[in-house]
C-alpha cells in the first residue's frame, strides 16, 4: 500500500505511513500510532488525504471500522479528505486488487455502502 501511494503522490513511505505496522514495513522506522484512525497521511497542496487500509484474503467487500476510524472519518477538517482502501485477495499476488472507497460519512445514505450491522458497546457499574 505504501508503494501504491508513493506512485500516486510521490511521497516516501516513511513520510506518509502513520500506523503501527510501519515498523514491519520500514526498516529502522519509529513506531506508528494506531489510534489516529487512519494508516497513511498525504499532504498535497492545500489538501490532506487520510487513507485507512482494510485487507481481506478474499473479496467479501465487507469491512469493519474501529472506534478511532469512525471518529476520524466523521470529524474531518474542511481541508481533509478521508478514503478507505480495500485490498482484496491480499495474500495472492496474482489476484490482489486495490479499490479506493469514499468516506462513508462524507455523503448522504452512507455513500453507497450497506450497513451490515450496528453494535453498541456499553460499560456499567455493578452494585
Amino acid at each position: 500500500m505504501a508503494a501504491w501511494l508513493q506512485e500516486q503522490f510521490g511521497v516516501e513511505p516513511q513520510d506518509s505511513w502513520k500506523s503501527g505496522l510501519r515498523v514491519h514495513g520500514l526498516a529502522g522506522s519509529q513506531p506508528g500510532d494506531d489510534r489516529l484512525g487512519y494508516d497513511f497521511l498525504i499532504h498535497d497542496g492545500d489538501t490532506t488525504y487520510l487513507y485507512e487500509v482494510k485487507a481481506s484474503t478474499g473479496d467479501s467487500g465487507e469491512i469493519i471500522l474501529g472506534e478511532s476510524e469512525v471518529r476520524r472519518a466523521s470529524r474531518l477538517k474542511p481541508d481533509e479528505t478521508y478514503f478507505i482502501v480495500y485490498v482484496s485477495h491480499v495474500l495472492d499476488r496474482d489476484r490482489r486488487n486495490i479499490t479506493v472507497l469514499p468516506n462513508p460519512f462524507g455523503a448522504p445514505d452512507l455513500a453507497g455502502y450497506e450497513l451490515v450491522s450496528t453494535q453498541l458497546r456499553l460499560r456499567f457499574n455493578l452494585g
